[in-house]
């Protein structure tokens, strides 16, 4: 544990609007800190270089309550000033700090500082790097490459913390972890103050406030750094060195738990741009996917090494953007870009494997490929750089629109990255003039990627999606259905309130009741039977041809994939319902061929169904859901050794039956063996808290203990599944498919030989 680090993270005051903050927190307009009133002290006189120093330094909360003089006394002394780093760029590491030297306490006014852990030769590799481009001159500067080394936060073991703007850490909390050399790094191009640890003494010994605030500080960043640990601790390095907190407000991601692996998205966007411009199978964290695409770095890094200025950033849109009529294909941007977000699409040699005819013809269309005289490049071109601009020019996100499942969403980063409170950042912002509560569990949220996000209306993406009609599609259906039961029922147990009999009623005009319930009957061949087979192939057709309707544009704008994809679910469910109205349970002759067949059918689609929800369920997310539970069942076991017991027992147990099942060779097997685990969940849930009770385990302890224990079993599961996760996702298709094929053949078949005798 690195002692004295922080990990805040900031929202907004009462006195900002929405516009003064990006979503993980950062400050858009730092100077909007908080309006507090300007205090009447005596006017400094400084040297011009310290002067700007001075007025970052006076709008810090942290120094309210200090004279200006002792400020500007400081700020000659040496002992507080303002530092500018790069980003990628050292703030402090072991190697730079001169031996005996003491280490000084930082604050972050704008920016990201990050402390991680680096294994020796990549620190002093970095580090000897830095130096040696600090020496140079502008003109040697110039010489060198724009091309820059990777970021320092995925050469970096393990990032640990990370300080944004109003944070304040302890540099000398500098020491080995793990094993391995800790250094601090500007993960964004950042502004701290540095003040040596005699200064913060003499400031603190002067004036109280100060040194009250100074505490309240320390003491926060001690308390957070210990909260942050565990499955929070990879989540943090995960937004680290992924580079998601120097991303821009949204970010994109695949939950995992509801793809179906069916590539639409990808489809999708490279319909609309001739070559896509995302990859699914990503950098994964538990049940997300962050998707290959481009996130919108904050310091854009990958439009400097332009020479053509094609490639910017549109601060209306909040989008690096590409102008495809001047790129020349240098890909300077694409090697810039440390996340592989920019492709280079070749647009004449066909030969070539990134060659993209249908990109090329688009930029044909728009003249975007035009050279020469009157043209914005002098040369054609022989790719063009092809990157996500989040559809700016559409009124939709085409890869989430494409989504059948809503799997793939763009989420608020803050949301899904909460690294601090907001309390903790409403504190850092006034310069910790308060004390606060201690940590909340709203910190880095591990349910997102231990249990997934369940969100399936895109998020915060643009889509084209009606969120009524799905459920409209399957309360039709079903009530249709039920209707036509319900009739049946009627027909046969209770005729005289039958509709049939109130027809029959008024189309036998003096006939006795008695003469009209000889009329009232339910067979096949019936007219209700006939409009059900007719409605029952109907819906079964629909669902047959659902790939058609996904592919073939005029379908996708009639309506989304995704009401398609439930259309599809609810036609190859109530379908088959009306059938079996309509054979009326007679499946004696050779026409019942066509409802087997479609039995198999739906059988398989729900087992197809099944798996595809419940595999990456099991698949992904495992190492750090095993990770947060046990350290909860530690931190119980003092308490309830007993019942902890009595839960070892349990998984235990079950863990051998599983491991039992997966060295086993039968898919069958192991899928019987899943489905009836899903079925004996909530039976063996209620007996484990009967269970626990008995062992005096109450309240919210034994509450969370049996979520724990039941999620554990799921992870177990895993090892069933994990070495027949691909047999079991393709070999009901192989089921699905044929016997699609079959049914229609046979209802087809039957159709034709019952038409005459059916009207």
């Amino acid at each position: 544990m690195v002692p004295a680090l922080s990990l805040p993270l900031p929202t907004l005051p009462a006195t900002r609007t929405a516009n003064d903050r990006d979503p993980i927190g950062r400050d858009v307009n730092p100077n909007a800190a908080v309006e507090r009133p300007k205090p009447a002290m005596e006017p400094v006189s400084l040297p011009p270089e310290l002067q700007a120093d001075y007025a970052a330094l006076r709008k810090l909360g942290m120094f309210d309550g200090v004279p200006n003089g002792a400020l500007a006394d400081a700020l000659r002394a040496g002992g507080l000033h303002r530092r500018t780093i790069e980003r990628d760029a050292f703030l402090l590491d072991p190697i730079g700090l001169a031996a005996g030297e003491t280490a000084p306490v930082f604050f972050v006014v704008e920016g990201q500082v990050a402390a991680a852990v680096f294994e020796e030769s990549d620190l002093a590799e970095r580090h000897a790097l830095q130096v040696r481009l600090a020496g140079l001159t502008e003109e040697e500067r110039e010489e060198e490459s724009l091309i820059k080394p990777p970021p320092l936060a995925r050469v970096a073991r393990k990032n640990v913390a990370l300080f944004t703007a109003g944070d304040v850490f302890n540099g000398a909390a500098l020491s080995h972890a793990r094993g391995a050399p800790l250094a601090f790094y500007a993960a964004a191009p950042t502004s701290v103050v540095a003040v040596d640890q005699r200064t913060v003494a003499e400031l603190a010994a002067r004036h109280p406030a100060f040194e009250a605030r100074f505490q309240r500080a320390i003491h926060i960043a001690r308390e957070r750094l210990a909260f942050v640990s565990g499955v929070k601790q990879e989540i943090l390095d995960f937004f680290v060195r992924q580079g998601i907190s120097v991303a821009g407000e949204m970010v994109r991601v695949r939950q995992l738990d509801l793809c179906i692996d069916c590539k639409l998205c990808e489809e999708a966007c490279e319909e609309r741009y001739g070559a896509r411009r995302l990859t699914l199978g990503g950098f994964q964290l538990g049940m997300l996917d962050f998707v290959y695409t481009c996130r919108t770095c904050t310091d854009q890094r990958c439009i400097d090494p332009c020479e053509y200025d094609s490639i910017s950033f549109d601060p209306k849109r909040k989008e690096v953007v590409i102008n495809e009529a001047t790129c020349t294909g240098c890909t300077a941007c694409a090697q810039a870009c440390p996340y592989g977000a920019i492709d280079m699409v070749e647009v004449f040699d066909s030969a070539s494997p990134t060659f993209k005819g249908a990109f090329k013809d688009r930029l044909e269309k728009k003249g975007a490929l035009a050279f020469g005289g009157g043209a914005p490049r002098m040369a054609r071109p022989r790719r063009i750089a092809n990157k996500c601009d989040h559809c700016g020019a559409y009124g939709d996100q085409a890869c989430v629109s494409a989504c059948p499942t809503g799997s793939l969403i763009e989420v608020d980063t803050y949301d899904l990255f909460r690294e601090r409170s907001a309390i903790a950042a409403a504190m850092a912002r006034s310069g910790y003039d308060q004390d606060a509560p201690g940590p909340r569990d709203e910190v880095l949220p591990t349910g997102p990627f231990t249990e997934g996000l369940s969100v399936r209306n895109g998020g915060k993406a643009r889509i084209r999606r009606g969120r009524f009609w799905p459920m409209a599609f399957w309360v039709i259906g079903l009530t249709a259905w039920t209707l036509c039961l319900a009739e049946i029922l009627l027909r046969l147990y209770m005729p005289a309130k039958s509709l049939q009999f109130w027809l029959l009623g008024r189309e036998l005009v003096g006939q006795d009741a008695a003469g009209i319930l000889e009329h009232v009957e339910f067979r096949a061949g019936d007219r209700l039977a006939v409009w059900c087979g007719v409605g029952g192939t109907a819906l079964m057709v629909i669902a047959a041809i659902y790939p058609v309707f996904r592919r073939i544009r005029m379908f996708r704008w009639l309506a989304s994939n995704t009401m398609w994809f439930d259309f599809h679910m609810m036609s190859g469910t109530v379908g088959p319902l009306f059938v079996m109205l309509h054979a009326a349970m007679n499946f004696a002759s050779w026409g019942a061929a066509a409802f087997w067949s479609m039995l198999i059918v739906v059988i398989s689609g729900v087992i197809g169904r099944y798996l595809y929800t419940q595999v990456p369920d099991m698949m992904n997310g495992r190492e750090l859901e095993e990770l947060d539970h046990a350290r909860a069942f530690a931190a119980a076991r003092t308490q309830n050794p007993v019942a902890l017991s009595e839960i070892d027992r349990e998984l235990g147990a079950h863990g051998q039956r599983a491991d039992a099942i997966a060295r086993s060779a039968g898919v069958l097997r192991a899928l019987v063996w899943l489905v009836s685990e899903d079925l004996r969940r909530p039976a063996r849930s209620w007996k484990r808290r009967k269970r626990l009770a008995k062992l005096g385990v109450t309240g919210a302890t034994r509450r969370d203990l049996v979520r724990r224990t039941s999620r554990l079993l799921r992870v177990h599961r895993a090892r069933v599944i994990a070495p027949k996760a691909q047999l079991l996702l393709h070999s009901w298709k192989k089921v699905h498919v044929p016997f699609t094929v079959l049914m229609t053949i046979f209802t087809v078949v039957h159709v034709w030989d019952v038409w005459d005798r059916a009207w």
